[in-house]
């Protein structure tokens, strides 16, 4: 009895040591995690600047142990602990730094990758080690999927990919780089990036550090957001009826000059910024406008303001002055000269700077308003009144009454009313000559009306000036129609509407004609009275 508890108790001694033995030098690692080893004597110290152990170097081990049954050399090496596998969900990104490896190139922030795809996306330390590893940020990032990383050796950081919404355009600045030449704004576009997904490709073709030329448009990114920022910009959105003046903030100098340039082509509405610069645009506004629509532009690299079309309403036209084009000639001025010597020296033909000949009808137009001043001149008929009239129909400009000294000394009142018209082919010259309809009725016609209207009560008696309205009335305008043709203006009439003499002239004249009235009255009655007496006295005759 006493030999077979002995046995028993060796058998179960022998059991617990060979499990003790099995615990120690054999680890079995879950489906789904890694061990990470420790080797604490008895082997190479770490190299010079190193933090993980290779080999049988002591230390914590670079190299981990997989899922499956493993035999380690106990007490030598030991298991620190086992992680489980890093996941990066399908809307995350994982972005790795390294602790251990070569030293980062002066003047880099993030590190270059030259193991390339050997070390498994970042799977493989002794791999990532061996083939030049840099410690530091990486370039390279982790996309969704799970992954079996060392933690200590790479730190995970999970971001969210970067998603840009319809309507919306992202604005990248790049934290690392080349960098910019003195005077360039933004960083120029260089190839094989694939819209900066791919950071290693974008420092390799020589990327510039700063804010990016080109920009990221509606989708979902896997970007880096450590080296490349992102800022989500309103797209341009231009609405019916409206314009976009773009005004560039990079490119080549604009001339002294000019007040807008003239855009390259191929740019495809300002949204293809490295093509803008490339084919020579100058920073400035620009001559080429946008037209309603969205557009996915860099604000970086263009500025834009909305402004209202131009609309012409029936009855008017639109003149044109150029801020743009060729300067005018001697040649050309020559040709365009006529009898009227400077009045039309200003006005040019298409592609010249200064008042276009041509003129815009009725309709809207995307007329860039920093290329051209638009002035609206009505060609229907106008009429500036001088009365104390207070209900005026439209297309009326109304001035007090003249007040004005007969020949004879007498204050007056002189109501008129002039009606003129300007033909569409004359309305260049009229801005030309004075600027605009309404520098035309309070510098022009006014002035000259108010002159000639003096001038004539001047040499006329009141009551005479009264009296004789209608050959007066004729006479001013006559001399308003010759006054208002250099200005090429149309005059319909001129016509006296209503006068006002003093009141104490008014009295006289009536007891004048009352007075007048009543002699003729009596001259009449003493007339009548003659006849009659001659009619009897015939009468009386011719009874004898």
């Amino acid at each position: 009895m006493f030999d077979l508890l002995n046995v028993a108790l060796l058998v179960a001694a022998v059991v617990g040591g060979l499990w003790i033995l099995f615990a120690l030098f054999l680890v079995n690692v879950g489906g789904d995690e890694i061990a990470l080893t420790e080797r604490r004597f008895i082997g190479p110290e770490l190299a010079p600047g190193r933090v993980f152990a290779r080999d049988a170097q002591v230390g914590v081990r670079a190299r981990y142990l997989a899922p499956g049954l493993h035999f380690i050399p106990w007490p030598f090496v030991y298991v620190m602990g086992k992680k489980k596998f890093e996941s990066i969900a399908a809307d995350e990104l994982g972005i790795v730094e390294a602790t251990d490896g070569e030293q980062l190139p002066a003047g880099r922030i993030f590190a270059d990758d030259p193991a390339g795809e050997v070390h498994n996306n970042f799977q493989d330390p002794d791999a990532f080690l061996d083939n030049g590893g840099i410690r530091g940020k990486q370039l390279r990032f982790l996309t969704n999927g799970t992954f079996k990383i060392h933690p200590f050796l790479f730190k995970i950081t999970k971001i969210k990919k970067t998603y840009i919404p319809e309507g919306r355009i992202g604005v990248v600045t790049a934290n690392d780089g080349a960098t910019l030449p003195l005077g360039q704004l933004l960083g120029s576009s260089v190839s094989g990036h694939d819209n900066f997904q791919n950071a290693e490709l974008f420092l390799k073709h020589g990327g510039q550090k700063g804010p990016q030329i080109e920009h990221l448009r509606p989708g979902t990114y896997n970007i880096n957001t450590e080296i490349f920022t992102v800022e989500i910009k309103q797209a341009v959105t231009i609405r019916e009826g409206e314009i976009g003046i773009v005004e560039a903030l990079d490119g080549k100098p604009m001339q002294t000059q000019d007040v807008v340039v003239t855009t390259p082509e191929n740019h495809n509405n300002f949204q293809n910024g490295q093509r803008f610069i490339e084919n020579g645009g100058n920073r400035g506004p620009q001559e080429t406008i946008l037209t309603p629509g969205t557009y996915y532009i860099n604000p970086y690299l263009f500025a834009v303001t909305k402004d209202n079309q131009t609309v012409v309403v029936q009855g008017e036209v639109a003149v044109l002055i150029s801020n743009i084009g060729k300067d005018p000639s001697t040649a050309i001025m020559g040709e365009l000269s006529d009898e009227r010597g400077s009045a039309a020296k200003h006005v040019v033909p298409r592609g010249y700077r200064g008042i276009q000949k041509e003129v815009l009808g009725p309709g809207a137009y995307n007329i860039n308003t920093l290329a051209y001043s638009v002035i609206k001149v009505p060609t229907v008929t106008r009429s500036v009144d001088w009365s104390a009239e207070e209900n005026k129909p439209e297309q009326t400009r109304s001035f007090d009454p003249f007040n004005v000294v007969s020949h004879d000394g007498f204050e007056m009142k002189v109501e008129v009313r002039c009606q003129y018209r300007i033909q569409p082919e004359n309305a260049p010259y009229v801005v030309q000559r004075i600027g605009s309809v309404e520098q035309l009725e309070l510098n022009a016609i006014h002035p000259q009306i108010d002159g000639i209207f003096r001038a004539q009560v001047s040499k006329s008696p009141a009551i005479s000036y009264q009296q004789n309205r209608a050959a007066e009335q004729k006479s001013a305008e006559e001399a308003v129609r010759e006054d208002l043709s250099s200005y090429r203006v149309e005059v319909i009439s001129v016509m006296i509407t209503n006068i006002h003499l003093p009141e104490a002239l008014m009295k006289t004249t009536q007891q004048k004609n009352l007075a007048e009235q009543e002699k003729s009255m009596f001259d009449a009655k003493r007339e009548a009275e003659v006849r009659r007496i001659e009619f009897e006295k015939s009468r009386a005759e011719a009874d004898q």
